[in-house]
């Protein structure tokens, strides 16, 4: 209410400013009037009309701005109710307009949020959806992934069980006097003589050996191991079996399965990393054993490889 009376004063204010002007406006022509009047005695007097003219053009000039006085003077003589009412007719007016595009604006951004809402609705949707597909196929991933890691380790245990097989007529001997340069048949006539001589009843032939092979390229001081595979089974067992007193000779010869690379490490794991538990271990026919303190004896299978190739190495002291 104090902001409309100061507006309505305001107003009072530039009305009484406009009919001062004009009042001043009024004066002024009065003066210019009396001015002409006195300049047309002095002068030569021009044409009567063209004076009756003028006089009579400014005459209405006045007359009409003496009117617009008169009517601004009774408006601010009245009871301003009349102005306070109209101000406020004009501010509830305006005050509408700018609520109702105020309100249009309003529902225009809530409709827009809503439709926003919805499509992030729907990209959260898709967003679960795709994160629940993303999940499967990583479960599916690894799935395939340990399904691989044990077809792998499935595959290597059945290719080094193949090539153990095909090593069963083989036996690997070290110990035996090395010279360089010595072909496949010298180094078949030095074993024959060797095994002959130590073993008794043994009546080896080269006809008993299919090949025999070093193991290696060549260093003096160092005999190379001998493969021999053998024709008759029954002679490489027989060999097999005086591998202990092979051993204690003067000259001692060591009779060992001829292991696949895998079946060696694992039997060197047996046989170093767990000296308090294993007292011995021995291979045969590719089967590698142990013998714990308590005098029980053990077969490593290939699904505890993985346990004694895991276990780690003893630390020299």
């Amino acid at each position: 209410m104090d902001k409309e009376n100061s507006t309505i004063k305001a107003g009072d204010k530039r009305t009484r400013s406009v009919i001062s002007s004009i009042s001043d406006a009024d004066t002024s022509v009065s003066e210019q009037k009396n001015i002409k009047q006195k300049k047309k005695k002095q002068k030569n007097k021009k044409s009567d009309t063209q004076d009756d003219s003028q006089d009579e053009q400014e005459i209405n000039i006045a007359s009409e701005l003496h009117s617009i006085n008169q009517k601004l003077s009774n408006m601010l003589t009245k009871d301003s109710s009349d102005l306070k009412e109209l101000i406020k007719d004009v501010v509830l007016q305006l005050k509408e307009e700018m609520l109702g595009s105020l309100v249009l604006r309003i529902e225009k951004v809530e409709s827009e949020l809503f439709e926003k809402e919805l499509e992030n609705g729907k990209l959260a949707k898709e967003i679960e959806k795709l994160g629940k597909t993303i999940n499967e196929q990583k479960n599916e991933n690894e799935r395939l992934q340990k399904q691989i890691k044990t077809q792998g380790e499935t595959n290597e245990t059945k290719m080094n069980e193949l090539e153990q097989y095909s090593r069963r007529s083989n036996i690997k001997l070290e110990g035996i006097p090395d010279k360089e340069n010595k072909t496949i048949n010298e180094t078949a006539e030095k074993v024959i003589q060797t095994l002959t001589k130590n073993i008794p009843d043994l009546n080896l032939t080269t006809n008993d050996i299919d090949i025999t092979h070093r193991i290696g390229i060549f260093k003096k001081n160092n005999d190379r191991p001998i493969v021999l595979k053998m024709v008759s089974r029954m002679q490489r067992s027989y060999i097999m079996r005086h591998a202990k007193h092979l051993r204690k000779q003067s000259a001692p010869i060591y009779v060992h399965d001829h292991l696949t690379k895998l079946n060696a490490h694992v039997f060197a794991c047996v046989r170093k990393k767990q000296t308090d538990i294993v007292t011995s271990a021995w291979s045969r026919d590719g089967v590698i054993y142990y013998r714990d303190v308590n005098e029980h004896i053990h077969k490593v299978s290939p699904e505890q490889f993985h346990y004694w190739l895991d276990l780690p190495w003893p630390t020299s002291r």
